[in-house]
C-alpha cells in the first residue's frame, strides 16, 4: 500500500502537465482567433450568464451577445465565446471569424483563452509533485531523495541510506 502512496505525488505532476496544456492551447487560439479577425464596431445587445457550480461555489460567466454589421454589410448578432464585463447597450469594437461570423469577440476581451494564471498553476503543482516525489527514500534526484545516492536494501524489502563505497559516490 506504501507504493500507490509513493507514486501519488506524480497524479500532482500530471494534473499540472494538463493544466498547463489546455492554457497554452487557449493562448494559442486566442492569439490565432485575433489573428485573422476581423475589426467592426457593434453593441452589447445583452448579456448571457451561465451558472456553474453549487452554493459557496456558484460562479457566474458573463458572454455578451453582440450585434455588429460585417465588412460584407451582414449584420449578426452573436454570443461572445470570451467572458466580458461589458454590459447591455455599450458600444465596443467587435472580432470576428470572417469564414464563420458568429465566432465573435469584444476587441478588448478577445485572446485571453484561458491565460497566463494556468500555466503558473499548472507548473506549481508539478513541482509541488515532483519534489514530493523525490522526498520519499530511494528516489533519489535533484529534489531530494537519499542524502548521498547510496542505500541498503534489506531482505524484508526496507532499505536505508549508507555512506557510499569508495568510488561508487553518485554523481
Amino acid at each position: 500500500m506504501e507504493q500507490v502512496f509513493e507514486y501519488l505525488p506524480l497524479l500532482f505532476v500530471a494534473f499540472g502537465a494538463v493544466i498547463v496544456l489546455v492554457s497554452v492551447r487557449g493562448i494559442v487560439q486566442g492569439r490565432r482567433f485575433v489573428r485573422g479577425a476581423r475589426r467592426v464596431p457593434g453593441v452589447v445587445t445583452d448579456v448571457a450568464t451561465t451558472f456553474t457550480g453549487r452554493g459557496e461555489h456558484l460562479k457566474a460567466s458573463r458572454r455578451p451577445v453582440l450585434t455588429f454589421t460585417t465588412e460584407e454589410g451582414r449584420e449578426v448578432t452573436a454570443e461572445s465565446w470570451a467572458e466580458s464585463k461589458l454590459g447591455i447597450g455599450r458600444e465596443t469594437d467587435v472580432l470576428y471569424d470572417p469564414e464563420d461570423p458568429t465566432k465573435a469577440a469584444p476587441a478588448g476581451d478577445a485572446g485571453v483563452g484561458g491565460g497566463y494564471g494556468g500555466i503558473v498553476v499548472g507548473l506549481l503543482a508539478a513541482a509541488v509533485g515532483l519534489a514530493v516525489f523525490a522526498g520519499f527514500p530511494g528516489h533519489a534526484g535533484p529534489f531530494g531523495g537519499t542524502e548521498n545516492g547510496c542505500q541498503i536494501e534489506h531482505a524484508d524489502g526496507t532499505s536505508e541510506p549508507v555512506d557510499c563505497p569508495p568510488g561508487l559516490d553518485a554523481e
